[in-house]
């Protein structure tokens, strides 16, 4: 007797193990099936990434090709008026050239190319009368004044122009100085 209880103790273990073993076995399966799951995931997901960069790539290029467009066409206007005062000078025969038309139609055609420059964040840098600032004037000159202080601008050679906040040509000018004694 004390065999068979052995016996049916062992069977008891072996199920209880078998059980553990299918239990195992299951847990496995799920896990497999999860560790399938996500790697199909991150495959789409790195598929996915690829793609965007692509996008992005290309988003950045069309931006650099055709930034200066909107520019350009406003240009484009400018370039008009200039051809037609091109033209409207070589139909009248220069007969009857009026030099004030011409000055007004070239104040027009400066006027129209100054506002489309400003209007993409264009702006000149205002210079006599102000200090001399290394940052945006360029001295060329310097002419010895005792009744204006030192280091004030009189004269602009070349103006100065800020885009958006960032000097792109600094002003070139005469700065006073003081006489030396």
């Amino acid at each position: 007797m004390a065999e068979e209880n052995e016996n049916l103790e062992n069977i008891d273990k072996i199920t209880e193990l078998e059980n553990k073993i299918s239990e195992l076995e299951k847990q496995l399966s799920e896990m497999e099936l999860k560790a399938k799951e996500n790697y199909g995931n991150l495959l789409r997901s790195e598929a996915d990434f690829q793609n965007l960069k692509k996008r992005t790539e290309k988003d950045k290029e069309d931006t650099r090709k055709y930034a200066l467009q909107e520019a350009i066409t406003g240009i484009l206007t400018v370039l008009d008026h200039i051809e037609r005062g091109i033209k409207a000078y070589n139909d009248s025969g220069k007969q009857s050239l009026n030099k004030n038309e011409v000055v007004k139609g070239m104040e027009l055609i400066y006027k129209d190319l100054r506002d489309i420059l400003s209007s993409y964040g264009l702006c000149e840098i205002e210079c006599i009368g102000k200090e001399f600032d290394p940052y945006y004037h360029e001295a060329l000159a310097t002419i010895c004044l005792n009744d204006k202080e030192e280091n004030t601008i009189v004269e602009e050679f070349q103006k100065g122009y800020i885009l958006n906040d960032r000097v792109i040509r600094p002003s070139r000018v005469k700065v006073t100085k003081k006489e030396s004694i």
